[in-house]
């Protein structure tokens, strides 16, 4: 198999996430990648001077059909030669589940690791800045359906997802998934240990956001 083949949508199986519909996978290589990654925005890790990078970056869109939701998650894996055999999944910060403006650093630092990587926008969009964006189906009415994603259940999903497409992609499971993330990535990653105890082998959770009612 061609190293472009390998990185297209038909070299994937479906992921098969239980209550949940695939509405398509996008997959194309990301050559010559190249960013600086200070410590202080690679929560949990150190800094990292990422030069030339090569992965393959899978967008992958579902919904969980009757909530009419639309959610995306994104996984960036690094070529078998530079893959550590390992998943680090990223959390989000402030109101963003994850897929926003620190997610390439997050991302970034994992890949100069040597991990595969992955975050999930929760169904709440890209660089979102908020709930008032969210949260509301109409005034005084709150979508639970996007609250709930935000607070747990699309991060089993995340968990599912990336390893699937690391199976596909490398023709093996990852030999051990971590979780990092801070403050809301933190409260993710906390919820992560309870509710989902299995998804991850380690979770990095530092400053998780938790006390919601004390914050507003």
């Amino acid at each position: 198999m061609s190293t472009v083949s390998i990185c297209s949508p038909a070299a994937f199986q479906t992921p098969a996430v239980y209550g949940a519909e695939i509405l398509s996978l996008s997959a194309a290589w990301v050559t010559n990648y190249t960013d600086y990654i200070p410590s202080s925005f690679n929560y949990n890790g150190g800094t990292v001077d990422l030069e030339n990078a090569k992965f393959c970056n899978i967008t992958v869109k579902y919904t969980h059909p009757g909530y009419e939701d639309n959610i995306t998650v994104e996984t960036w894996l690094p070529e078998a030669a530079n893959w550590n055999g390992r998943l680090q999944a990223t959390g989000g910060g402030g109101w963003a589940a994850g897929r926003f403006v620190l997610s390439e650093f997050f991302m970034g630092g994992a890949i100069g690791e040597g991990f595969a990587t992955t975050t999930t926008d929760a169904g709440l969009g890209k660089d979102t800045t908020g709930p008032r964006e969210w949260a509301l189906t109409s005034p005084g009415n709150v979508d639970w359906v996007a609250v709930e994603n935000f607070g747990s259940r699309v991060f089993s999903d995340q968990a599912i997802i990336g390893k699937s497409l690391i199976n596909s992609f490398y023709g093996r499971a990852p030999e051990y998934s971590y979780w990092s993330g801070c403050s809301q990535g933190g409260r993710q990653g906390m919820m992560i240990a309870e509710r989902y105890p299995t998804a991850y082998d380690g979770i990095a959770a530092s400053a998780p956001a938790q006390s919601f009612t004390k914050f507003t």
